[in-house]
């Protein structure tokens, strides 16, 4: 649906498929997959809703969602920089 969405606000500001896979920075055949099948790179989708002009409707994606205090104290932590390793018991092999 959101690859829908995008192609005809393309085709609504008259920009060939071309020009636009010109202004990405990937092929005809990229764009194309991306239009027609909705599946590519998080970076080709962020480059094709950057050269629409669509980057304020992805800002909402990125913020903190808080119901309540406690969701309020836990976003001001301090973010974990390492995930723990799990250790192995002796005897028994990955």
């Amino acid at each position: 649906m959101l690859a829908q969405r995008l192609k005809n606000l393309r085709v609504q500001k008259e920009i060939a498929q071309a020009d636009m896979a010109q202004r990405m920075g990937v092929s005809r055949s990229t764009l194309n997959t991306l239009e027609n099948t909705g599946k590519g790179s998080v970076s080709s989708w962020i480059k094709l809703v950057q050269c629409l002009g669509q980057v304020t409707q992805l800002q909402p994606l990125f913020k903190p969602v808080i119901a309540s205090i406690a969701d309020m104290a836990k976003q001001q932590q301090p973010v974990r920089q390492r995930v723990t390793r799990k250790r192995l018991r002796p005897g028994v092999k990955p």
